[in-house]
């Protein structure tokens, strides 16, 4: 190869290099927001707590009541409203325990 040839290789090679770099520069996802809801549920009290990273109120927390035991709809409800609003449900758990008087927690994580 000459000389010539190789300045013209290594010329191209950096700015395809470079040209990448760029793409994947313009191409990098932005910041997502992040809500979290996590209810308390206590016999028939539930509090919810929602926790975001947008801009606007970053926390805030709900008292409600439900129909009866084990009725969780005023949750799914506010989750539902969430997703209309464009929020995409991540992740859902459910936690709770044998002993009695004990609170069960329902969590979800939502994304924008």
């Amino acid at each position: 190869m000459n000389r010539n040839t190789m300045i013209v290789v290594v010329i191209a090679f950096t700015v395809s290099a470079l040209f990448g770099f760029k793409q994947y520069e313009q191409t990098a996802a932005a910041p997502k927001e992040l809500m979290t809801i996590l209810a308390s549920i206590s016999g028939r009290s539930i509090t919810i707590n929602i926790s975001s990273t947008s801009t606007k109120t970053s926390f805030v927390q709900k008292k409600t009541k439900s129909e009866s035991d084990g009725d969780y709809s005023s949750v799914l409800q506010l989750v539902k409203a969430q997703q209309n609003n464009g929020w995409q449900l991540k992740s859902s758990n459910y936690s709770t325990s044998n002993e009695a008087g004990s609170d069960s927690y329902l969590y979800f994580l939502l994304e924008k």
